[in-house]
């Protein structure tokens, strides 16, 4: 069993957890009870993933065993994350990191809670940058966060429970000066992570591209596009199809409409695809996302609005499937100049940044909801951010973080659960 007889300390404890399986309530009771209920471990660990992570992260100090289970058995972690998807209770997050430095997680999913003291999370930096330094967040699958630091240094990392592991030299640094666009992605099909990182070298004007596959550990040279031909694309490219995907800009001709820049992940290869024709209505599209499952364009106009209108690719691929879906309307319209604009367009809502002098205020805009803003400022002169799953996953050999670092991990979820 999980809980042993001769630990007084932890049976005098009495945890109580419902869980809704199967349209019936199962009451869990650990601790005091643990003697009299009798049940086989298989089945209480089965019935553990159907917890949430914050719940299970509460679970680990009842004894020695449970932590080992929760924090370190692969198995465990990913049937946790099947049941999460399976229920669709899944607790999304937005990850934000500044040069300060600063790492703060807010969460997505409950929408009149953004931004309000008990749903913000201040995160310690498992990885410290240098004086100056800079965590710049890449992307995120299935609640692992791939991150750069100071420029060079490449990490996955999971904030749920701190783990992390540092990659190997991609052999050129990391910087927004040189790096047009990144990508992460997890394959299904090969089980595998993979992380596309570009650097363009200012006086030889040519473009380096290389991807790492976590499941053979290097770095492989990718053919790069032809600057000509792709002309101006950056930042972290929208996952869909195995396929990354980024608006293409074109060359100081208004005229002309921009593009979507592709690469498949299974043949490695960049190629085009089309924008819906908008007809020069005036409007702007500085970032991709996906909604309803499909690839999504955010489309605004310049200076304060009050709108934004949502394009999905209805058949991925097809350029005659582009509809607009939807034009999202909001109350007291943000003023959100051309050049500090970001966004991130996430299924449930999306969020802006817009820089006040302060530092950046984020503003959340529920799809469903008009009406519903969210704002959180957020200090620092420059910022990214990811939207990202809670999850216990981890992978073989990664080092955890010290153990007064975890300490504190945990005790920020047990703060954050109310504990």
């Amino acid at each position: 069993m999980f809980v042993s007889g001769s630990s007084a300390s932890v049976e005098s404890v009495l945890f109580r957890s419902v869980l809704h399986l199967g349209g019936s309530f199962v009451i869990l009771r650990l601790g005091a009870m643990a003697e009299t209920e009798d049940l086989p471990e298989e089945i209480i660990v089965n019935i553990f993933t159907w917890l949430p992570v914050k719940s299970l992260i509460r679970f680990t100090s009842v004894s020695k065993r449970l932590h080992s289970i929760i924090l370190s058995d692969p198995k465990f972690a990913q049937s946790q994350l099947k049941a999460a998807r399976q229920q669709k209770t899944l607790n999304r997050r937005l990850l934000v990191s500044t040069e300060v430095p600063q790492l703060e997680s807010l969460q997505l999913d409950d929408t009149p809670s953004f931004g309000e003291p008990s749903s913000v999370r201040k995160l310690s930096f498992p990885f410290q940058p240098q004086p100056g330094g800079y965590v710049k967040l890449l992307g995120s699958c299935n609640g692992l966060v791939f991150v750069a630091v100071d420029n060079k240094l490449f990490f996955i990392w999971n904030p749920s429970i701190g783990f992390s592991k540092q990659l190997p030299d991609p052999g050129f640094p990391l910087d927004d000066n040189v790096l047009p666009y990144y990508g992460v992605a997890y394959l299904s099909a090969t089980d595998d992570y993979k992380v596309l990182v570009a650097s363009y070298c200012i006086p030889e004007e040519e473009l380096e591209v290389e991807m790492f596959s976590l499941r053979i550990h290097i770095w492989q040279r990718i053919e790069s596009p032809c600057r000509s031909d792709f002309r101006l694309f950056r930042g972290q490219g929208t996952l869909l199809n195995d396929a990354f995907h980024w608006v293409n800009y074109p060359d100081n001709n208004e005229e002309e409409e921009h593009e979507i820049v592709s690469f498949d992940l299974k043949e490695e290869v960049f190629r085009r695809m089309p924008l819906p024709n908008f007809d020069h209505d005036g409007k702007t599209s500085t970032s991709l996302g996906v909604c309803g499952g499909c690839l999504c364009v955010p489309r605004y106009p310049d200076g304060a609005f009050d709108f934004i209108d949502f394009w999905v690719m209805r058949q991925y691929g097809f350029s005659g499937s582009w509809i607009m879906l939807f034009s999202l309307k909001f109350s007291d319209p943000p003023e959100l100049p051309l050049y500090s604009r970001e966004f991130l367009v996430v299924e449930s809502c999306t969020v802006a940044a817009n820089w006040t002098g302060e530092g950046f205020e984020l503003i959340k805009i529920d799809h469903k909801e008009d009406e519903k803003l969210g704002r959180y400022i957020v200090k620092g002169l420059c910022m990214c951010m990811v939207e990202y799953e809670e999850s216990l996953l981890w992978i073989s050999g990664y080092h955890p973080v010290e153990e007064k670092e975890q300490v504190k991990i945990l005790e920020t979820h047990q703060k954050a659960s109310g504990s």
